[in-house]
């Protein structure tokens, strides 16, 4: 039977040194010959040797990598892509651009996963493909989400534009199609958010109004993205809602649209049964301000709950990072709610429905 070793890879040892980089004891070419061979128990410091890859590294990895069974493949990827989530050292695009190409759906997934940073133009082509062609519905939505990346990049112009409409272009093909799977409609529907172009509104609250949860749920991801002000009402209502699933997204919203006036209905769900609801509030709270907020946030830093308090304690430094970029901007004083008043709704028209107010019955 196989080693624990090969499937589960044991924690990085440098993480002890703070600021230590991880040592690897093998070569490229050595430690693919020990995947391939299981000649030796690998450590999380041995995969480090797969960061920022050289093109003749690369090429061995691609050679043996088909090599290494299935179960290793997909921990491998899973494994390096946590390592790198969690450390800004690992630089793993040429080694992940790899695994895109595996057999096996779990690792594409994982991958994709993994790359959803880069926009570089030679991985627009392969998400855009994986996208329409992939076999499997995983694999299709972790594409979906991936091309955000690129949509957003092209709003700040840190990208070519055609290769942003590109992007946009692939996601609108998705969102057309109502025989797509809701799955990957929900990513398309988050990632084309970040475009400013006309009818992304639309999109959003046709999802909004969705029987199916999964795309009101995205809604409120693509309203906290699409950074339109107008959406605050909505976000607001919804942090009332049954589903935790919907209160933690609203409350994210609520953060990213710096909703001030839902800071009272944030402070609430501080106290939610849900931890990851509780969490999305204090990072809420923690981008909208006010001294209530604040306040709140250090005790929540002195509690017994070391999750919450971690967190908290995020939060705040947030809070003064944001104030004092108003500072420098000279945006000091005004009404703390300026904007809140414009927030868009459907039902900004002579046929305006009590009924449809946040929440309702679906």
């Amino acid at each position: 039977m196989q080693n624990d070793y090969y499937t589960t890879y044991l924690p990085l040892t440098s993480e002890d040194e703070e600021g230590a980089l991880p040592k690897p004891r093998f070569t490229v070419q050595e430690l693919m010959q020990h995947l391939v061979g299981h000649t030796e128990a690998i450590t999380g410091d041995d995969l480090f040797v797969l960061s920022d890859l050289s093109r003749q590294d690369a090429a061995f990895v691609r050679q043996d990598w088909p090599l290494i069974t299935k179960e290793q493949r997909q921990s491998l990827v899973r494994s390096l892509v946590g390592f790198a989530a969690e450390n800004i050292d690992w630089h793993l695009g040429r080694f992940l651009r790899i695994a895109l190409e595996d057999k096996d759906e779990t690792v594409r997934q994982h991958a994709i996963e993994g790359l959803w940073e880069e926009t570089e133009a030679d991985l627009l082509g392969p998400l855009i493909q994986l996208l329409y062609h992939d076999k499997s519905e995983q694999v299709r939505a972790a594409a979906a989400g991936a091309l955000g990346a690129f949509v957003l990049a092209g709003e700040l112009d840190e990208l070519d534009a055609s290769l942003a409409m590109r992007a946009e272009e692939a996601l609108l093909a998705i969102l057309h199609n109502d025989e797509e799977p809701i799955a990957i409609q929900a990513r398309a529907l988050e990632s084309i958010a970040y475009s400013g172009e006309t009818g992304i509104r639309q999109l959003i609250e046709d999802s909004y109004y969705s029987p199916d949860e999964e795309l009101r749920v995205s809604s409120l991801v693509a309203m906290g993205r699409s950074a339109d002000t107008r959406w605050r009402g909505l976000a607001r209502a919804e942090l009332q809602n049954p589903s935790t699933r919907m209160r933690e997204e609203a409350a994210r919203a609520c953060g990213e649209l710096e909703a001030k006036k839902a800071e009272a209905d944030l402070l609430e769900l501080l106290d939610d049964d849900d931890q990851n609801v509780r969490l999305a509030a204090i990072f809420a709270l923690g981008q909208i301000g006010g001294n209530k907020a604040r306040d709140a946030l250090r005790v929540l830093t002195q509690g017994d709950d070391a999750v919450a308090a971690e967190a908290a304690d995020t939060a705040l430094e947030e809070m003064l990072v944001n104030a004092a970029t108003l500072l420098e901007d000279g945006d000091v004083g005004g009404d703390a709610d300026e904007g809140d008043d414009l927030d868009f709704s459907p039902w900004d028209t002579d046929d305006f429905d009590d009924d449809k107010l946040g929440y309702y019955e679906r």
